[in-house]
């Protein structure tokens, strides 16, 4: 059997193509280890997306079906891509095959880490940090737009840290850096999560894909106010067995992510279902809106529009939103031009009960 080196320039991450920036900039370098590489035969996959890219004979040029996808960064997918077939795992990475496969940073030796850091941070975009740092490090770096809550470390890494692990050494082995303030919701951002790994999932496999399935219902029941006490710890034992007996990385990432949630932020998770309050005002089913007396002038506006009728008042009356009957639509936020109606999370404005004259 002839050997290989298969080097990968899909990106795992859509929105943080890594491996292509690299491509871009060190394209000659990047051809020239390839064709100087003892192995009998070299392969470059890139994007289907990708032109203007010449190889030697040596080495073989690969245009994925993708131009980005989790399953990129699996080894057993990689070899099936160079067969012909679809990246589809069938194993998790192995040190053996790390000896096939490799990514653009691992071919040049880079010895820096390029990351892309998106979500409430206050500088976005491209960053090159040490590959051993700590996450404060990162924070110092990027900042958050307002109070710092977590930090999620995407795909392959599956690290969701607070404010407790930001002195504690990491390994940086993804593309892909999300941070996360007060004003975000940890269920939401879980939730998120999930169902991005749903549809990067190749569907093979039981624990892979119908675990992320019952994450994903689980979640979803907790956003709807349909949550249950035992509800987080059945997660906990479904992400252990998770970690065990999925075939490769896609599973075992998403339960370590789920997991190290909980561990960290359960009380604010547990809100959601003891409670019934998202603190971050996030969740729509636990979102109420109010309308604010001091500012509304009973122009019935807000009324007109509402169409589940939950809205109570007559002109120059101050008017009440019925919450019993309101779906959290919205449509009264635009109506009003006066701005006197308020989303509201775990806190609520003072409003009257029933519609009582306008003071203005």
């Amino acid at each position: 059997m002839k050997e290989i080196l298969v080097c990968n320039a899909v990106p795992i991450y859509e929105e943080a193509p890594v491996s292509l920036l690299l491509l871009k900039e060190k394209q000659e370098q990047i051809l020239s280890l390839l064709q100087e590489n003892e192995k009998e035969t070299c392969y470059l996959i890139v994007p289907n997306s990708l032109s203007d890219i010449k190889v030697s004979s040596k080495v073989t040029l690969i245009r994925a079906k993708q131009d980005f996808g989790f399953t990129y960064g699996n080894h057993s997918a990689l070899l099936k891509v160079v067969e012909g077939e679809k990246a589809i795992p069938y194993e998790a990475n192995e040190l053996e095959k790390a000896k096939q496969v490799v990514s653009v940073e691992e071919l040049l030796g880079e010895q820096t880490k390029k990351v892309f850091i998106t979500g409430n941070a206050n500088i976005s975009g491209v960053f090159e940090f040490t590959k051993q740092i700590t996450p404060r490090k990162i924070l110092d770096a990027c900042k958050s737009k307002e109070k710092f809550k977590g930090m999620y470390f995407g795909h392959p890494m599956g690290l969701l840290i607070d404010e407790s692990k930001l002195d504690e050494e990491i390994l940086l082995t993804t593309d892909y850096i999300e941070i996360l303030d007060e004003t975000n919701c940890v269920l939401h951002f879980l939730l998120k999560t999930a169902e991005r790994f749903s549809r990067e999932s190749c569907g093979r496999c039981v624990f892979g894909h119908e675990g992320i399935t019952q994450i994903c219902m689980i979640l979803t029941d907790i956003t709807l106010k349909k949550g249950k006490q035992a509800d987080l710890d059945l997660l906990i034992e479904l992400c252990d067995r998770m970690k065990e007996q999925s075939l490769c990385e896609i599973g075992v990432t998403i339960a370590k992510v789920v997991s190290r949630a909980i561990s960290y932020f359960r009380n604010e998770i547990e809100e959601h279902i003891t409670k019934k309050s998202c603190k971050a005002g996030v969740c729509a089913k636990y979102v109420t809106f109010h309308i604010l007396p001091d500012l509304c002038t009973g122009c019935m506006e807000c009324a007109d529009e509402c169409e589940e009728d939950a809205i109570l008042g007559k002109k120059k009356f101050i008017h009440v939103i019925e919450q019993e009957e309101c779906s959290q639509c919205g449509v009264c936020l635009d109506a009003c031009d006066e701005h006197a109606i308020v989303k509201a999370g775990a806190v609520k404005p003072r409003c009257p009960k029933k519609p009582i004259p306008c003071k203005k």
